[in-house]
């Protein structure tokens, strides 16, 4: 019988509904699996043991205290955040492997969901709402609102916002709706949004003709086999004229089916036959913007009187009190199916142990460039008498020390039961992440080549540090501004006249704002559209970033003698002496010349050789004084850097303009995802023998 845990640190019996605990007790039955409930008190993390409660196998409701070995696989019911957990239960997360991860606030995932172009239509525009005057601003242009928190729960202090015929305001909570003046608005609003981030929607014009609200959830969970799969599709509606369907704000279900031909007689049969595909659909999608896996989502759509479908949001451990017994089937099958994912290793032939082993973790869901830098990898350590092994997370087996692992043979990936390597290439770059702590804290007796946090590189931090290097690192740094009050934003703009308002970290081009300063008011482009704004409208617009992680830099005309906007990639590289070199210098150049930030999506760039950019732009070969200095700035910041970081990383991607003047300026640091599309074996050819460095030398 396998042993499976489920825990929350309030102790799940008592914190689950009783509904749940006896789903979960009958699916592990029918399982042949023995769930042990256990709390954070009843952890022995020095031991290895829980002090848990088990059913009484002869007598349905009763329990029996048993203290057991820790189990493998944990049911970590309704999972906290990362920075939620007691220092107890980050321990026991390095030990065990939890089931489920929490997921982004709603903000996030819409976020990142537009950024998929099949699902672009279907979210619901959503700003951040940073105080009374951003609301009411967008009040004038919606006329009516829904205000949800970023994190909010269960329908909980949503709030609907109108602005009525004769310039009054309703504030509805519930089914109960107050006509307001300004002053009332204000008493009522300011609280509320002082409190936490509070989004702001227009509102989906989702409800029948008798005016109930109503969406549809989609329940979806991974099953015996790993897989997303459905669990059960309803739709939930609310009371006449309520601002939401949520079932604990006395909303009721209904069968979705009926519910549509009902509603949507027209369209009945081509909704009912795509929405169950689409749900499934999103959900994949949703869980492949995540590097591990989510074990269930509850996916919230709505239908407008249009027709139109609309994602609201999706949540993690979402409500299952009409449908405890399937979605309790599901979980215990999932778990089981964790339990026993090792025994693919039985099928597998045995990987040599003669030769050294570079272990290079890697995502799943990656780009055919990376695939083509981890064949050259390979290649490169074959000639180097070593075996790359491609791993991934989720086929490390703790228990049994082995993982399951794949070879490049004959042009395919081949898989392998392996040991754990000798080194390990970090290409997954994920280290301080909870849902890969187990995995680094497992391997962090072997050498790895990147030991950086996840994350831990913003804009911010990398140029403060370069603020105190010395010259010729220091003139490399343009003048920026934390973006933390509108005025101060204001004044900084109005200095420089032209100006980048950026995301500290990420971005890849993505939501990034130039703006200029005129005459009569400010120029705002978006890399889409271009806005007339006057001060006021300014400050209520940087206002908005203010606690959204941005900043302010001056602008820097890096743009080719015909106006092309460009940028350069150096890829600088430890070599195997432990010095700094770099690996090559790309070109990145825009083909339209109003777009000035190079790497936009809906930016054409084309990419050069180094030497014709050198030869066209400056009339110099490689080796010449362009390329010198190019080099050893960036060499420089990369020596510069690597002491002040405390730890070992093998690459960093500078990226650089020069303007009109010569004059070269960094515009970024990157040490996570680094892509190198056009250079693969140069790249390899660095990466390998550094891995191969730090093993022990015999």
């Amino acid at each position: 019988m396998t042993d499976i845990g489920v825990y929350h640190a309030v102790h799940p019996l008592h914190l689950l509904p009783a509904g749940r605990v006896e789903a979960l007790v009958q699916a592990a039955q029918r399982q042949h699996v023995q769930l042990l409930f256990f709390d954070e008190d009843g952890i022995d993390l020095e031991q290895r043991t829980v002090q848990a409660m088990i059913p009484d196998p002869e007598q349905a409701g009763n329990w029996l205290l048993r203290e057991c070995p820790l189990p493998e696989i944990v049911m970590n019911e309704m999972a906290r955040l990362p920075a939620e957990r007691s220092p107890v239960e980050q321990r026991l997360n390095r030990l065990v492997t939890f089931t489920s991860h929490p997921i982004h606030t709603k903000q996030k995932v819409q976020d990142m969901l537009s950024e998929l172009p099949q699902w672009r239509d279907w979210i619901v525009p959503t700003t951040v709402c940073t105080g009374i005057d951003s609301m009411l601003q967008l009040l004038q242009q919606q006329r009516d609102l829904i205000l949800k928190p970023d994190q909010g729960r269960q329908g909980q202090h949503i709030v609907r916002v109108r602005l009525t015929d004769n310039d009054q305001y309703s504030w509805q909570t519930g089914n109960t709706a107050l006509i307001l003046e300004m002053d009332g608005l204000r008493r009522l609003a300011e609280p509320l949004l002082e409190r936490q981030t509070y989004l702001m929607q227009p509102y989906i014009q989702s409800v029948t003709e008798d005016g109930r609200p109503f969406d549809f959830r989609i329940h979806v969970q991974r099953g015996q086999d790993g897989t997303m799969q459905l669990t059960r599709l309803y739709v939930r509606y609310g009371q006449p004229g309520a601002v939401t369907s949520n079932l604990e704000q006395g909303g009721a279900t209904a069968d979705w089916t009926a519910w549509i031909k009902q509603q949507h007689p027209q369209h009945a049969d081509d909704y009912i036959a795509r929405l169950p595909e689409l749900g499934l659909q999103l959900a994949q999608d949703i869980d492949g913007l995540y590097d591990y896996p989510l074990d269930e989502l509850g996916l919230d759509i709505a239908l407008d009187q249009q027709g139109k479908w609309w994602f609201y949001e999706a949540n993690t451990a979402p409500q299952t009190r009409e449908h405890e017994a399937e979605r309790a089937e599901h979980a215990v099958a999932y778990a089981v199916h964790l339990s026993q994912r090792h025994l693919l290793l039985d099928a597998l032939p045995k990987l040599p142990t003669n030769p050294q082993v570079i272990g290079l973790l890697s995502l799943q869901q990656a780009d055919d460039t990376e695939y083509l830098f981890i064949e050259a990898c390979s290649a490169v350590a074959r000639l180097h008498d070593a075996i790359l092994v491609r791993i991934y997370a989720d086929d490390i087996f703790y228990p049994q020390q082995r993982l399951l692992g794949y070879v490049w043979e004959h042009s395919r990936w081949v898989a392998y039961d392996c040991p754990y390597p000798d080194v390990l290439f970090d290409r997954l770059k994920k280290r301080g992440i909870a849902a890969y702590s187990r995995m680094y804290s497992e391997l962090s007796h072997i050498p790895a080549t990147h030991e950086l946090k996840s994350g831990s590189m913003s804009k911010m931090h990398i140029y403060r540090l370069l603020q105190q290097a010395p010259e010729p690192l220091q003139s490399l740094l343009i003048p920026f501004h934390e973006s933390v009050h509108p005025k101060s934003i204001v004044r900084f703009i109005q200095k420089h006249q032209y100006t980048v308002l950026k995301p500290d970290t990420g971005s890849h081009g993505q939501h990034i704002f130039n703006i200029r300063q005129l005459e009569d008011g400010y120029e705002v482009y978006d890399q889409s559209y271009l806005h007339q704004l006057d001060t006021e409208q300014l400050q209520q617009f940087v206002s908005m970033t203010i606690g959204q992680g941005y900043i302010l830099q001056r602008f820097v005309d890096s743009s080719t003698g015909q106006d092309y906007p460009f940028h350069l990639r150096t890829h600088v590289m430890k070599v195997a002496d432990g010095q700094w070199d770099v690996a090559f210098v790309q070109p990145y150049v825009a083909v339209s010349a109003y777009r000035k930030v190079t790497n936009h999506e809906q930016t054409l760039r084309v990419a050069t050789k180094w030497d014709w950019f050198l030869n066209l732009e400056y009339g110099e070969k490689q080796g010449g004084t362009m390329d010198q200095r190019i080099r050893e700035l960036a060499t420089g910041v990369a020596a510069y850097l690597e002491p002040l970081l405390k730890r070992r990383f093998p690459e960093v991607a500078i990226d650089i303009g020069i303007d009109r003047e010569r004059n070269i300026w960094l515009f970024e640091a990157n040490f996570n995802r680094i892509g190198n599309s056009f250079h693969s074996f140069e790249v390899a050819k660095y990466a390998v023998p550094y891995a191969l460095s730090l093993l022990p030398k015999s």
